[in-house]
């Protein structure tokens, strides 16, 4: 079972919705890359056992940045943005720890900070009028 080019290929619309960028497939393997080399960490392995999702979260973190650092030749325009953007590295953070995470411990994370792209309906839409 692999489902992870799925969540990912999610991860690269949502950035590219939110943050107007025109990320491909070549930058979703970069974030498949990162999501691999995490996940063979054995730190992050016991980390995902012992922990719940948020508690992992934090594990995570401390490391990504050193993943990301290893590999910016790689893709020098994801590693920019994710320097350098505050809101595109918590977006980032977030979802791959929680890949990570689902991947290691065979679960899904109690809650998504960052739910699958959707337009959400405009409030003064027609379709919900309020009483």
């Amino acid at each position: 079972m692999h489902e992870q080019p799925v969540a990912l290929s999610q991860l690269i619309d949502l950035i590219n919705e939110r943050f107007g960028t025109d990320f491909n497939a070549a930058d979703q393997l970069f974030f498949d890359q990162l999501v691999e080399a995490a996940a063979q960490d054995t730190v992050l392995q016991q980390a995902a056992k012992v922990n719940p999702a948020d508690k992992f979260a934090l594990v995570f973190n401390s490391m990504l940045e050193t993943l990301f650092i290893e590999r910016m030749e790689q893709n020098e325009e994801v590693f920019a943005r994710y320097m350098n953007d505050s809101a595109f590295q918590r977006l980032v953070t977030s979802w791959l720890a929680e890949e990570v995470f689902r991947r290691l411990s065979g679960t899904s994370p109690r809650s998504a900070a960052y739910p699958k792209p959707r337009r959400a309906p405009a409030k003064d839409s027609p379709s919900k009028k309020r009483t």
